[in-house]
Order: structure tokens, then sequence, then C-alpha cells
């Protein structure tokens, strides 16, 4: 087979269907480029019959292309990006320019139809399952509140696993070694196997990964002013060691009924941060202290699903479990503070140069403990849907409660000593607190998160191609906020208890037709959702002048939901007996009353409240063809337009500032060729390549975070394929992109983040 002579002017025709708001959808990376089913619409369909924006990533595409984190998705898929404080498991998820640091997430999260969702805090991230044993990763774009609830108005990410086979036993063991420019040895192992119990009955698949990266950054403390405070403390810091187990049993007792259990547990624990020194020689941190962490989940689900003949009842129960414990150096805004132009001891009289010195030399560990406990039950029933039925509909109710739990712990060791030798009396008399064990601040919150909702969504198809879709979502929520503080920076503040509660229902229209077997147009408007929040109190007076300049005598008890609504047009089209694919959308969004995280900047607390609006407009577009049997190229990419239409000026905040976190534009290209090399041997080459359009990373002007650049990086694979046997050889950022991409504060501190230096390696996988 080869059209290389007609690929021009299909090519030509698809870019055509994307300029009039075409299409989007992704493809699997299986070489025929078959149908993909997906269940963005909580059935089974073929990803080209959506009427909606998805990308569906194959877990043989996330191995070639090694993209192994929420980076690398975001580099390959159109209109998913992220901002990241420091690590694993501390980035928040951005799609289609809806971007908070505020509230609940705007971005879904399902690992097999179980939402594994946080709320976005400070000190932890969005929950970030290993990409392994999975059969794709499916990113639905756009608000997806009908069917997949409140924390999905950007968008939702669905991560699905290999399910048992009942009847071959089967499974892979892969291992791979490599090192990390400036870096160390990389090494990871994995295995899979299913087990069928009873052939057609019963069958068990279990996974166990485990996966060392060697870290690339070297710890050289700095003190407060900026000088160095000692020699070089460790080198490659920043290692992360990954361990994962999952299990699947699928028991299928009569042909119309399956039950399903699955466990999965992930630990991953880090020596140092993702973080270096925007002063320092490149790639140095400055903490005094270690910076380790250690994220663990467990999530556990049972699936019953009931084929009755006209209609399928699912119901779905998952437990959540998340303990993310985190130590950073809050040197800066804890000693710093204390001895800085704003802290009490320039208050005392006399004034002691030396102490302030001393004291603010004083490494300051801060301790973060995040522990998340979440149970959902699902229970859906959806009509049986055959190419002419004329109505297909699917109806369900929802509940889940979540509790978060969020523990600040921060000391300064020898504090009370040092003051003692320099000011000859007790932090009780001269700064009105004991300092009880150099205790600066302590505070622990709990949040309890409660969610009912009832859902449905309708099909009506009058001629034979068109389809009039209506769907809404009705939901209750309720949120609590138990709090209790200590310590200095505590200010008296009493124990204090909170609620917010609301209802909203959200609906979604489509109409899509099927101008041909193998081209779909659609139209869609959607509105999304997020429940509002308590807000914690913070210290009075150390942050009255803070909030004097907002208007403000406290933090209000609450911030309310925000809401948007979004239309999209878009298409599909497949041709060459599907070996070509074309999808993209058009799409305009209108976000109002967004939730805000606001930094108190003398004190260094927050509160969140809703201020301004926001607007997103954009395209987006997708393109795979396999020119000939050996050749296949793959094209996305978007450009995206997310500015705030509400000027803010009490913060700052310009009408015509972008949203933060949302690159301008990307656009993500890969080529495969895969050439038989004997009887039964096959030789694969592939290559990719991804560029990220620059951003704005902060509403504060002049924040070095401000304005992010556009980078470029590039990757490549090689292997040699028996029947059952691989070998392979890979290299990530072959060229070696090294800019600042994002340069967060944290903790009083500006750090650069950047793509992990060239990595390479070698592997091998052994099906049996």
């Amino acid at each position: 087979m080869n059209r290389l002579p007609a690929f021009g002017g299909v090519l030509a025709m698809s870019i055509g269907l994307v300029l009039y708001g075409a299409p989007t959808a992704a493809a699997d990376k299986d070489p025929e480029l078959g149908e993909i089913v997906v269940t963005a619409q909580k059935t089974s369909e073929s990803l080209s019959k959506v009427p909606i924006s998805i990308s569906a990533v194959s877990g043989s595409a996330l191995e070639d292309a090694h993209i192994a984190d929420y980076a690398d998705l975001s580099r390959a898929v159109p209109n998913v990006s992220f901002t990241s404080f420091g690590g694993p498991g501390q980035s928040n998820i951005e799609i289609r320019g809806i971007a908070s640091q505020a509230g609940s997430a705007t971005t879904g999260i399902y690992l097999d139809d179980v939402p594994i969702s946080v709320l976005n805090i400070y000190s932890t991230g969005a929950t970030e399952p290993r990409f392994f044993d999975i059969d794709r990763v499916e990113v639905l774009r756009g608000p997806q509140g009908t069917l997949w609830g409140a924390g999905s108005m950007g968008g939702t990410i669905h991560f699905v696993s290999n399910q048992p086979d009942l009847h071959r036993f089967s499974g892979s063991a892969n291992t791979s070694i490599g090192g990390t420019q400036r870096g160390g040895l990389n090494y990871e192992a994995d295995s899979v196997v299913n087990v069928p119990l009873a052939d057609g009955v019963a069958a068990i698949r279990l996974g166990a990964l485990y996966d060392h990266l060697s870290g690339w950054i070297d710890r050289f403390p700095v003190g407060p002013s900026g000088t160095p405070n000692g020699p070089l403390a460790a080198t490659r810091i920043n290692t992360v060691n990954t361990s994962v187990v999952r299990a699947t049993l699928e028991w299928k007792p009569t042909d119309a009924l399956s039950i399903t259990p699955a466990v999965f547990l992930q630990r991953v624990s880090t020596g140092g941060q993702d973080t270096y020194s925007l002063a320092l020689p490149q790639f140095q941190s400055p903490t005094l202290v270690p910076e380790t962490a250690r994220d663990e989940y467990a999530m556990t689900s049972l699936s019953v699903k009931y084929d009755f003949g006209w209609s399928d009842l699912t119901s779905i129960t998952g437990y959540f479990w998340r303990n993310d414990e985190r130590n950073i150096d809050g040197t800066v805004y804890d000693s710093g503070f204390i001895a800085g132009p704003y802290g009490p001891l320039q208050a005392l009289s006399p004034r002691v140069p030396a102490g302030e010195a001393a004291l603010g030399a004083l490494a300051a560990p801060v301790q973060f403990n995040t522990n998340v406990n979440q149970v959902h039950e699902e229970l859906r029933l959806a009509s049986k849907q055959g190419p002419d039925d004329t109505w297909s509909w699917l109806a369900g109710l929802y509940y889940s409660r979540g509790r978060t739990g969020l523990l600040d712990n921060e000391h300064i060791p020898g504090f009370g000593a040092t003051f003692q030798q320099y000011y000859s009396s007790t932090t009780d008399a001269l700064l009105g607190d004991p300092f009880t064990n150099d205790l600066v601040y302590y505070a622990f919150s709990e949040f309890v998160n409660e969610q009912k909702a009832i859902f449905g969504q309708v099909t009506y198809m009058p001629v034979k191609g068109l389809k009039l879709t209506a769907g809404a979502r009705y939901e209750q929520a309720t949120e609590t906020l138990a709090f209790q503080t200590a310590g200095y920076f505590a200010s008296g503040t009493p124990p204090y208890s909170g609620s917010a509660s609301g209802s909203a229902t959200t609906p979604k229209a489509a109409v899509s037709y099927e101008i041909t077997p193998s081209t779909l147009v659609y139209a869609s408007a959607a509105e999304g959702y997020r429940d509002g929040g308590v807000n914690r109190p913070v210290p009075v007076p150390l942050c009255s002048s803070d909030l004097a300049l907002l208007g403000l005598t406290q933090a209000p008890p609450a911030y309310k939901s925000d809401s948007l609504w979004s239309y999209e047009l878009g298409a599909k089209t497949r041709a060459f007996d599907n070996a070509l694919t074309v999808s993209g959308a058009v799409f305009d969004i209108r976000w109002n009353n967004i939730q805000t995280d606001i930094i108190l900047p003398t004190c260094t607390f927050d509160i969140k409240d809703n201020i301004g609006s926001a607007e997103s407009r954009g395209i987006e577009a997708e393109l795979s063809d396999r020119i000939t049997d050996h050749f296949r190229v793959t094209l996305g990419g978007n450009y995206t337009s997310a500015k705030i239409v509400d000027p803010v000026t009490i913060l700052g905040v310009q009408k015509g500032d972008r949203v933060p976190g949302v690159p301008e534009y990307t656009v993500a290209t890969s080529a495969e060729y895969t050439q038989p090399l004997g009887e039964g041997v096959r030789g694969h080459l592939s290559v990719n390549a991804q560029w990220i359009g620059p951003s704005q990373g902060t509403i504060i002007h002049g924040d070095p975070d401000f304005s992010r650049p556009a980078y470029f990086v590039m990757g490549g694979n090689i292997a040699v394929k028996w029947e059952r046997f691989e070998v392979s050889t890979f290299v990530t950022n072959l060229l070696n992109q090294d800019k600042a991409l994002q340069k967060p504060n944290i903790a009083g501190v500006e750090y650069g983040i950047t793509t992990r230096p060239r990595t390479f390696g070698v592997g091998g996988k052994y099906l049996f």
C-alpha cells in the first residue's frame, strides 16, 4: 500500500476542515489505526462517533514516547497544560485555559470510573497515577459536568486500565536501564500476568512496577541574605523512587452479570524537589534542609454490571486514599520573616543586629501532611445503543463523601536558645509567645465535602445520521471545615468551624450529523460548574494590613461557586480505510465569578475569594496518517487565547492579562517507521517533537514567573521486535533543553523549574 501522491490532496482537505471549525480526537498507536473505542459518555462508543473533543492515547503510545507524567502528557495532547510546584504529585492540571489554584480542581481525574481528584491545596497537587498497565488515557476537553461531575468544568482525564482476559494466560516482563545528564543511573522493572481461574468465568490480572530516577540537582545551602551558608551539602538530591502494585479480578457467573473488584497501590518517594535557585549556578538548590517527600495512593473499587437485554445497569463503588508527606525549607518565610524588615524584632528596643542576623539564619523545616479519604458510589442505567435506534439514553445517581486533612507544622530549631543568648530574655516576655519546642506555627484543617447528584442524557435521531442530545445534572454539595492552630504566627486564633452549601443544575446540548459514514460534524453548548467552599481564618493582627488593602478586617468565611458556558463546533473525518484520521474543534468559553487564591504579601497567608471573569477561545486539531504500510505520522496542536476580561485593580490584574498557566499554543508531532528485518523480525524507529508556546505564570505583574518562555523538546526510540521479545533504546529531551520554564515562589523563595535533562536508556520486553 502506498498513496503518497494522494496524501497532499487529502491533507489540504483536512486542513480545510480544521480551519472551518473541525476536529479533535487522537489516534491509538495501533499500526492499523482501527476504530478506537472510548467511554467518554459512560458507554462504549467509537471515538469518531462521539460529539466531544477527545484525545485517546493508547498504552503502547505512552510507552513508545516515554510519557510518564502530566508534564509529558501536556506536551503530547493539545490544550492540556500544567503548573508545577516542584516534583511528582505537585502539579495543577488545566484544560482549555481553565486554570485555578483555589477551591476544587478544575479538571476531573478518574481511574477506571473512580474519581481521584483532590482540592487545590498549596501543599499538594493533582493525583498522578503512574502510567502502568494502562489500556489508554482519554482526555475529554470542555466542561464534562453532566456525566462526570462538578470537578470537570475544564475537562476530564480518564485513565482506563487493562482488564482481565477470561480465556487466555498471558503476561509481560519489562526492564530498562539508562542515565540522565548531570544525574546518575536510572532503572525500571515491571511485570504483568493474566491468569484465567475458570475459562470464560473468572480471571485475575496482577501487575507490579519499581522505577528509580536519578537526581540532577545539587543542594548548596544559602542563607536568607542570599549568601552561602556552608559548603555543598548533597548532590543529585531529586531522586524519585516509584512502586506500584495493582490487581484486578473479573468474575462472570452468568453471561449477563460481571463483578470486578480492583486494587491500585502506589508510593512515590523523592529525595528532593525539582527546583533550583535562579541566583546560583545552574541546577543548585539553595535549601538549608532536605526537602524530601513521600506520596502514597490506594484505590479500591467494585464494579458490577448487569445486562438486562434492553439496557445495562452499572454500579461503581470506589474508595480513594492519599497521604502526601512533604518537607520544605521555610527559612525565608519563618526565620527570615521574624528577623526581617516587617518582623517583630524590628520593634524591640534596643535593636540587636547580631541577634537579628543569627535568628534569621536559623534553618526552619516545615512539615506538610495532606491526607485524603473519599468514598464514591455511582449507579447508572444505559439503553442499548444500536446504529439505527431512534432513541438512546442514560440516567444515574451519584454520591461521594471526602475528607481532607491538612497539617502544617513549622519549627525553628534553636530559636529559643539563640534568642535568650542575644536578648538576655525569653521570647514570651519580649515577643508574647513562648515558642514551646521552638514551634513557630501549627495548623490542622479538616475539610469534609459531600456531593449528591442525579444526572441523565438522552439522544434522539429524527433522521439517519442526525442526532440531537440533551443532558443535565442536578447536584447538592456541602463543605465543612474544622480548624485549629497554635504557635507564634497563629496570633491566638481560636479553634474555628464553618460550612458552605449550594446546589446547581448544569445543562448540556449537542447536535451532530454524519455527512458520510466516516465524517461527523457537531456543535455543542454546556455549562461547567464548581462548588464553593470555606476559608480558613488568617491570624489577626498579623495579617491586618494585608486585609485592609483588600477592604477586609478578616478572611471571608466562605467563597462562592463559579461557573462557565462553553460553545464548541467540531468535526471528525476518516479516509483510506481509516488510515487517515483528522479531528478538531473551535471553542468559546465564558468563565464568571472565578475562585481565586489571594496571597497576602506581608504575612504570607492566603484567602480564597470570587474575583473577575475570563474568556478562553481557541482552535485545536489532530491528524494521524498511515502514509504507507511502514510509515506513519501524527500532528496535533492548538492555539488558545485565555484572557482576563474584568480587571481586578486591587490585585493589579489588568484586562487582557492571560489566565495563568496556559500556553498560547502547543504543537506535537511524531513519525514512525517500521521495516521487516527478516523472518518474524521487525525494526521500529520513532521520533517525536513538541513546541510549547509562551504563557503567563501568575497574576502578579513584576513577579519572575509572570512571563514564561516558549520551548522545544524532542525524543526518539529505536526497537527491534520479535514475536515475543523486544529490545529498544530511547532518548528524551534529545537537545537537552534547560531554560527555566516556570519560576514559582515557594516559601518565599523564587525557584526555577525545567524539564528533566537529556535522558537515555536501553530496555527489553518479553511477552508470554
